[in-house]
């Protein structure tokens, strides 16, 4: 595969800003989603955000509505360069690869479910998608952590914002720049080589002036692998700005882009002519290469190559006790794959790709949370995606409505409940009716009420229950 670096990046970004020295940032709360106390008296009872804080060397906090995982204190126990390598580390999920490197698709596994059956949230809005013409929801290769601020993990399907969320959501938030009175900049510069001629770099600046604050990311990776036929190479870039409004609201304007080439790792079985000795046996009938595939031979071309990217538009705007958020999105991605495989007695080569794996989904979502009393914070919204292929225009249409409440009952015991109204309008893929014989797409409408119900207790900080109730709806894949 080819090779380049990101010293040119680098450089280029060196050679802009070298006469700037990069300066330390206030350091941020330990909890940047717990709401500030109010001055009232000891009786009111209070949405007490953060329970513990113990996990991980205070990376990670745990509140009654979910888990938050600080980036900023997690990568001080050890450099991670993929979301992946630290959900792995979350109780509850489990990720299982054939590759050391960012596999597009990943085996993400939450509470038993894979990512067609939990959401994907990218600064509040979600990535999964069920138009992926590859083998997953999810193309786990975007999501890398230079651009990164935390990641909150909702258990279970209890929350109204989404759809398709049976397993729970997994929501990443993206670092923004820090506004101050001058030009300067924080730069950061990151190489790592580990075994199997795996190289990282990444590199981030970030910084502001006045209302105005900034911050990008690029990052390369490039790996032989451990199995023959099982390298990998990718980059990505991410940039945010946002803007402070007179009115205390915020309008921020994001992108983030991927692109990686993978091999699939081939048969290197001692029965074969082709064996490789240099590399460890794989033989025919492992099936811990398969991923929903053929297995692959030497001889041909068998890899994969895969593009994201992601465009966001948002406004926050804070009006007294309440806040009203707009969030706007566009995500694309392509994958062309290749294949050496055995067809009866001989090999062939496989392609998958083009116009049918071409996907794109455009969507809004708009919040309006109200926390008018100390023990109570209500949110009602609506949110709307289109989701297509290139072959295949206008799959998806999915319109929703919906409202969740917050109550903290006693300083112990809190309620979460809400209630989600979907409307879908699915064009289909071609297929026969019962008894036809000619294919054609197919227009179908469904409505449905998904009810959202979770009682938790919390017996001491180190200690909490919690039951749950819930109707969620899975969007079948395409």
């Amino acid at each position: 595969m080819k090779k380049w670096r990101l010293s040119a990046v680098v450089l280029g970004l060196v050679s802009l800003l070298w006469f700037q020295t990069a300066f330390s940032q206030n350091q941020e709360s330990e909890c940047p989603d717990c709401p500030p106390k109010r001055d009232k008296a000891d009786k009111t009872i209070t949405l007490e955000e953060v329970l513990v804080t113990a996990f991980h060397g205070g990376a990670v906090t745990i509140t009654p509505t979910k888990t938050i995982v600080d980036m900023r204190k997690f990568e001080k126990s050890g450099s991670v360069d993929r979301v992946e390598d630290v959900l792995m580390q979350m109780a509850g999920i489990d990720v299982m690869r054939t590759s050391t490197g960012a596999d597009p698709q990943q085996i993400v596994m939450m509470r038993g479910l894979d990512d067609s059956r939990f959401t994907v949230a990218l600064d509040g809005r979600p990535l999964t998608t069920p138009t992926a013409g590859a083998d997953t929801y999810v193309d786990w290769s975007s999501l890398t952590t230079g651009d990164v601020e935390r990641i909150e993990i909702i258990r279970s399907g209890a929350s109204a914002r989404y759809e398709n969320s049976q397993g729970g959501v997994i929501n990443i938030i993206t670092k923004k720049g820090k506004r101050g009175d001058s030009l300067q900049p924080k730069i950061t510069l990151e190489s790592t080589y580990s075994s199997f001629d795996t190289y990282v770099e990444r590199a981030t600046c970030g910084g502001g002036i006045g209302n105005l604050g900034y911050f990008l990311n690029a990052g390369y990776k490039t790996s032989d692998g451990y199995l023959r036929n099982n390298s990998w190479e990718g980059e990505d870039y991410s940039g945010r700005i946002d803007y402070s409004l007179p009115t205390n609201g915020t309008l921020a304007l994001s992108y983030k882009k991927s692109h990686l080439e993978l091999e699939y790792p081939v048969v290197n079985d001692p029965k074969l002519a082709s064996y490789d000795s240099s590399y460890p046996t794989v033989r025919q009938d492992a099936d811990t290469i398969r991923k929903f595939r053929l297995i692959s031979y030497p001889g041909g071309k068998s890899y994969k190559e895969k593009k994201a990217d992601h465009l966001d538009f948002s406004f926050d705007q804070p009006l007294g006790d309440t806040k009203m958020s707009l969030r706007l999105f566009r995500d694309t991605g392509e994958e062309d794959s290749y294949s050496y495989q055995r067809s009866g007695t001989r090999l062939v080569q496989t392609f998958s790709g083009d116009d049918a794996r071409k996907e794109k989904t455009v969507g809004g979502m708009l919040d309006y949370q109200m926390d008018l009393w100390d023990n109570n914070s209500l949110t009602v919204g609506y949110s709307q995606r289109r989701m297509e292929v290139e072959s295949k225009p206008d799959i998806w249409r999915i319109q929703a409505g919906y409202f969740e409440d917050l109550l903290a009952i006693t300083s112990k015991l809190s309620l979460n409940l809400g209630l989600r109204y979907l409307n879908i309008r699915n064009y289909t893929y071609e297929y026969k009716d019962y008894g036809g014989s000619v294919s054609y797409r197919h227009l179908l409408h469904e409505d449905l009420w998904l009810p959202k119900a979770t009682l938790s207790y919390r017996f001491n900080p180190e200690t909490e229950a919690y039951v749950s109730a819930n109707k969620d709806y899975h969007i079948p894949g395409c």
